[in-house]
């Protein structure tokens, strides 16, 4: 999916001279483009990833449209608080693109464990959250940002998984019978469609922008008796959460739970996603298996 990203920024570059481009010597044979392209429009900070944040907001104040790209727990995690100072109470336009989410980088251990990042931020104001479940919403992401002049975070996982029918902020694929409802965002969002295919039944729901949840979620949960939200972050800060508020709210009598990693940091270093996937059932096999042990309850 960055491929998608980087291709669809380079373009809208070429016509916006307010866009600036940042990283923190990240992007080896993705990145060089555009400093080949717009050389004055592009710069490598290094691996000062607070200082990354701090120019970007200087940047704002020159006029600029800046995007600001590294890994996402350095990006979130290190940059909190430049984030929230910076840039969140100026409510400077800033696009942090951040390359990994859940378990991306799995063998680099639990430092690396990128499962409470979007979490944190979703509690500053005005910040929009975009975790794209595939390169068809992808190839599309810069236009929809650009609209707007706000503060956004775009999670982006590893890999190239294509949806054809979830290109929309939010979207709605129906199952043949009223099963369940499998709601999702980035990497996991796949999974969930595998799932489907194995029990017809089921309807997934895509979330591509996952903060702030629109309110026009709540059609699609009321057509459902229970819904699974499926996620590679802690439920407690993630969806999951949004969603219980949400249903809360509006005063839905969908019952909602949550698959998702544990409350805990795991020390056991895998060698992919998949490993965690399996472990905390976050794959199909494991959602289907979960949903079975819920009918086995009733």
């Amino acid at each position: 999916m960055r491929g998608h990203i980087f291709k669809a920024l380079v373009k809208r570059m070429a016509d916006d001279k307010t866009l600036f481009f940042l990283t923190g010597d990240m992007g080896i044979n993705l990145v060089e483009v555009i400093e080949q392209q717009y050389p004055s429009r592009f710069l490598n900070v290094g691996i000062a990833e607070q200082n990354l944040i701090g120019i970007a907001a200087g940047l704002c104040n020159a006029g600029y449209r800046p995007v600001a790209y590294t890994i996402s727990n350095f990006l979130i995690h290190r940059c909190l608080e430049q984030i929230r100072d910076d840039v969140a109470l100026h409510q400077y336009p800033v696009i942090l693109l951040g390359t990994g989410g859940g378990f991306d980088n799995a063998p680099l251990g639990p430092t690396h464990h990128i499962v409470d990042e979007w979490g944190i931020i979703r509690g500053f104001p005005g910040i929009d959250i975009y975790a794209p479940a595939s390169v068809e919403f992808a190839a599309s992401l810069f236009d929809r940002i650009l609209e707007k002049r706000q503060p956004t975070y775009i999670r982006c996982a590893k890999g190239s998984p294509s949806i054809p029918t979830a290109a929309e902020d939010v979207s709605y694929v129906p199952g043949n019978g009223s099963g369940p409802l499998l709601i999702s965002y980035g990497a996991l969002a796949s999974e969930c469609i595998k799932a489907q295919a194995r029990r017809a039944d089921l309807a997934v729901l895509v979330v591509n922008r996952i903060h702030p949840i629109e309110v026009a979620l709540t059609n699609h949960l009321a057509k459902h008796a229970q819904a699974f939200v499926v996620e590679d972050h802690f439920g407690h800060t993630g969806l999951y959460s949004s969603l219980c508020q949400l249903a809360m709210q509006q005063r839905l009598d969908t019952f909602i739970r949550s698959i998702a990693p544990p409350l805990d940091y795991d020390l056991v270093v895998g060698q992919s996603s998949d490993f965690y996937h399996r472990k905390y059932g976050l794959d199909a096999a494991g959602i289907l298996g979960r949903l079975a042990a819920v009918d086995g309850e009733t």
